[in-house]
């Protein structure tokens, strides 16, 4: 699978290369603005009150033809040590801000991934070269039915598919919703489902 990493928060010359102590990686198919919103800020005020340390950078991965896999925040730290008790900290912050199973935390220095996250995620992959395809509605209506908000844009527009996302506490939950939306609404029977979370 062909990567490319875009959506540089933060410009850096090859002198600030690494300098973070993690990789926050959020399991999260969320546009970059929004990621800024949700995780970003928060993320950077929690940090400064706390004293942690401070976020460095960061990005958006995407596959080849532009749906986004995930996004990540670099964090640099005060303190030598990375206690356990600030990653648990971290953590559980995101995951109230919304971070999806999935996410980790990678530590630089010995590459250690320490998994974390709780909402469940599905995606929704429509037929892009329907033409009676409003993706307002359906978006709307599976936000209605699933019970989830749809407070940032999650949603891909590719040559010939187009994806959407939701995250909620229970796939299986999410998948029955959306079964019967797509059963009620023929233009979209044959949309694929697949878990992302």
């Amino acid at each position: 699978m062909l990567l490319q990493f875009i959506s540089k928060l933060f410009e850096s010359d090859e002198s600030d290369r690494n300098q973070y102590d993690i990789v926050i990686q959020i399991n999260d198919k969320v546009a970059p603005l929004d990621k800024r919103n949700l995780y970003l800020l928060p993320l950077n005020d929690l940090l400064s009150k706390k004293n942690y340390g401070e976020i460095s950078g960061g990005g958006i991965l995407k596959e080849e033809p532009g749906e986004i896999i995930f996004c990540d925040i670099h964090v640099k730290l005060y303190d030598e040590q990375i206690s356990e008790n600030l990653l648990k900290d971290i953590m559980g912050f995101l995951e109230n801000c919304g971070a999806p199973k999935g996410s980790k935390i990678i530590i630089e220095n010995t590459h250690q991934e320490i998994p974390f996250g709780k909402k469940e995620g599905i995606a929704i992959y429509l037929d892009g070269n329907n033409p009676g395809e409003k993706i307002d509605f359906v978006l709307s209506e599976i936000s209605k039915r699933t019970n989830t908000t749809q407070s940032a844009e999650r949603y891909w527009k590719g040559n010939s598919t187009t994806g959407l996302y939701f995250y909620g506490q229970s796939f299986e939950k999410m998948k029955t919703e959306v079964s019967h939306f797509m059963s009620a609404h023929p233009l979209y029977k044959s949309a694929r489902i697949a878990q992302i979370a």
